[in-house]
């Protein structure tokens, strides 16, 4: 008779199954030498794995666990999943097992369910198949979250997954909280980045719950990636123009194939979005220059950029997400509608507000922004940002001491635009700018790119701090080709200029005068016009460049001038009467003006101009193409003075300090305000004009500013002028608030 000793054999109080398979084991190898009780028994399984368990007749059946190493824990929070069953270390834990071992064959997938506090954990090797011995092999990565955002439609985004994606293809996850605030490390990843959102609930401005929100990294080092209907439709208009247009979510499951764009090129969409929704951005007193929608501070909270998030209606795309249309109710009466409409290379934004109150179209406007779409393109956009951010540096370097030479290196040689030279360039901006700070140098916009001549035309916007006061000043506007930059022959790219030796306009005003009779008068005029350099400080004005200027259009229009009759512009041409007046700028510069005078124009035939060019010819020669100008937009919104009372030349208090303050618009984008004072004196038979500007800057939501007066002009006296001589007033001012795409209301006082 065979004894069995169960007193060698350690129990497993904590595992059954190991007992078991200990019992059985000890119990087989005592018998070994009896073979009929050997068939009953598990045979000689050699794996080592570690557990087996009881199979049908007596049979094991192998099982192994699955774990791996953790670095980088230092908080609690972590949840692994294998698609069965989850495990949660503890902070400072360097390994990991999930608590159910599993047959060989068993594939498995290790994926974070719960990121700890203040970390972002990746796995690594995370998936495979169990093959006859324990995996230890999957690698979980910890790193302090180094970057976050708010996700936000008008109220938060919460408990959404965030998903981020690097321009390699690699990812990470977050949540986002009750604020819609999230963050996560982006620690061996490669930017720009992209970033999804999926929302979880329905939003109260009318967003499904499942719509998809997109944004994208707009820093070289990202920190901050906000999420909105704002920042969805920059990222996807800008892959809908390009060359080969693909939707951002093609480009988030492959960003290799698709990259994400650059800093600068997300800045050029980014543009376009923000004058779309300035109006609304402006009542909730958000001065949108210098505005980042991406990497700027953002709260949901209600208020600010928020708040207008509230009154933008979801955004509408078309089935390729190449049209996207916007409904924003920018006042209580009034709508504003527009369509952008991306192909490749470009971008066209069509935009009209309405009154309901009314019934009339206030505003319309298209225009068109320039996408790179090509590598060359993108490098010389490239090129020329980094000319303003030298020439920011120098500036904000130099402070006070700022001198023209200082700005040279930064013109081209031979650098002309609007009659400037490099010369006389580099001496305005160190006489304007010298002791501000540089906030922001930023393009905006290409308007033209010519890789023959490697050219590129751009506008963009500076923001700059001078006497404590921060405001803004537009680059390159008024010109259809932009502010050129030209590629030297060592790489860098440097203001170039129109090369063109005369100024010209074509516009749609809102002007209200209000003249010395006290009658204010609000009409809708088209101002053409053209501005040369002036031979000598003499009049009556002359100018070496132009003695004629004919303006003309390829669409007839039919104007009325000052004396009431009609006039045509058209192919035929129409000439620009001088001005005997010589016009002395804020600048110093001596020019001579040729204009229409006032031609008026019912608002009834405003929208059919929008989109029409007007070119322009000196000396009786042929019409100049870089003189061209095409009408983008027009507003019939007035603005007025709401602190000045009396007309009387003592008001204008010559020679001291005076206080200007005004209303705003609130139907279109601002981009400047410029208030300037006006003096004019006789000289003979014929006049001198002086003008003077503010010492400080006027941001786009100021309402009022201080400018001083001349006490003369040109050495001559400033008095009262009879009522029907030249000018009729001895003085003025006036406040010009410009819009994003042309818009232009206007608004004068007179003293005499």
């Amino acid at each position: 008779m065979i004894s069995i000793n169960y007193m060698n054999a350690t129990p497993d109080s904590q595992n059954p199954n190991r007992q078991m398979a200990a019992l059985r084991a000890l119990t087989c190898g005592t018998i070994l030498l009896v073979l009929t009780v050997l068939a009953g028994c598990g045979g000689g399984n050699s794996a080592t794995g570690s557990a087996t368990t009881s199979g049908t007749g007596g049979g094991t059946t192998a099982t192994y666990s699955i774990g791996g190493t953790v670095t980088g824990l230092s908080a609690n929070g972590l949840t692994l999943t294998d698609g069965t069953e989850t495990v949660s270390p503890a902070a400072n834990a360097t390994t990991f097992t999930f608590p159910t071992a599993v047959a060989s064959g068993t594939a498995y997938t290790v994926t974070v369910t719960s990121q700890p506090t203040g970390l972002t954990c990746t796995v690594s090797n995370g998936t495979g198949t169990v093959a006859s011995t324990d995996v230890t092999s999957v690698k979980v990565a910890c790193a302090t979250n180094n970057l976050s955002g708010t996700a936000a439609t008008g109220s938060p985004i919460t408990d959404a997954t965030v998903t981020l994606v690097d321009s390699q293809g690699a990812q990470v996850t977050a949540k986002t909280d009750s604020k819609g605030n999230y963050s996560l490390s982006t620690a061996g990843m490669t930017p720009p980045f992209l970033v999804k959102v999926v929302t979880a609930s329905p939003s109260p401005n009318g967003y499904a719950t499942g719509t998809v929100f997109y944004s994208v990294s707009d820093q070289a080092t990202p920190s901050v990636i906000n999420v909105t209907p704002l920042t969805d439709l920059i990222i996807r208009d800008w892959y809908a123009a390009q060359s080969a247009p693909v939707t951002v979510d093609t480009a988030f499951a492959n960003p290799k194939s698709n990259p994400p764009p650059t800093a600068t090129e997300v800045q050029l969409v980014q543009a376009v979005v923000l004058e779309i929704v300035q109006p609304v951005l402006q009542q909730q007193g958000v001065n949108p220059l210098g505005l980042d929608l991406i990497s700027g501070t953002f709260s949901a909270n209600g208020a600010g950029v928020d708040a207008a998030l509230d009154q933008i209606k979801p955004i509408t795309y078309n089935s390729t997400y190449t049209t996207a249309s916007l409904t924003i109710d920018t006042t209580t009466t009034t709508t504003q509608t527009t369509t952008v409409t991306a192909s490749p290379g470009s971008t066209q934004i069509s935009t009209t507000t309405s009154n309901s109150a009314s019934s009339t179209t206030t505003s319309s406007v298209v225009s068109t922004a320039i996408i790179p779409a090509s590598s060359a393109e993108a490098a010389a956009l490239a090129g020329a940002q980094a000319t303003l951010t030298s020439v920011a540096s120098t500036i904000n370097t130099k402070g006070s001491a700022l001198t023209a030479t200082d700005l040279q290196p930064y013109l081209d040689s031979a650098y002309l635009n609007d009659g400037t030279n490099a010369t006389q360039q580099a001496q305005e901006i160190a006489q304007q700018l010298a002791g501000a700070t540089i906030d922001s140098f930023q393009v905006t916009q290409v308007e033209s790119y010519d890789g023959t001549n490697n050219l590129i035309g751009i506008t963009g916007t500076m923001v700059y701090t001078a006497g404590g006061v921060t405001g803004s000043q537009r680059i390159g506007y008024g010109n259809n080709a932009g502010l050129l930059f030209k590629q030297e022959t060592n790489g860098s790219w440097l203001m170039y200029g129109d090369q063109q030796e005369v100024k010209t306009w074509a516009q749609i005003w809102t002007y209200t005068q209000d003249g010395v009779s006290g009658n204010p008068q609000t009409t809708q005029e088209l101002y053409l016009a053209a501005q040369a350099p002036a031979a000598a400080a003499v009049t009556p004005c002359v100018s070496n460049y132009a003695s004629t200027v004919t303006a003309y259009s390829a669409n007839p229009v039919t104007v009325t001038v000052q004396n009431g009759t009609t006039a045509t512009i058209d192919s035929n041409g129409y000439p620009l009467p001088q001005e005997t007046t010589l016009f002395q700028g804020a600048s110093g510069a001596d020019t001579c003006q040729f204009d229409d005078g006032v031609a008026l124009l019912a608002p009834a035939g405003l929208p059919g101009l929008v989109g029409n060019s007007f070119g322009f010819a000196i000396n009786g020669g042929a019409q100049i193409p870089a003189l061209a100008q095409t009408i983008q937009g027009f507003t019939t919104e007035a603005i007025n003075f709401t602190n000045l009372t009396s007309h009387a030349l003592s008001a204008a208090q010559l020679g001291q300090s005076l206080t200007v303050q005004w209303s705003l618009p609130v139907t279109f984008p601002i981009t400047d305000i410029k208030v300037f004072g006006n003096v004019w004196v006789a000289s003979g038979s014929n006049y001198v004009n002086c003008t003077v500007k503010p010492g400080t800057p006027i941001a786009v939501t100021s309402t009022s500013t201080t400018l001083t007066l001349p006490t003369s002009c040109n050495g001559i006296p400033v008095v009262s002028l009879t009522s029907n001589s030249g000018p009729g007033s001895a003085a003025s001012v006036t406040v010009q608030v410009d819009g994003a795409n042309g818009q232009k209301s206007m608004a004068t006082w007179s003293f005499d």
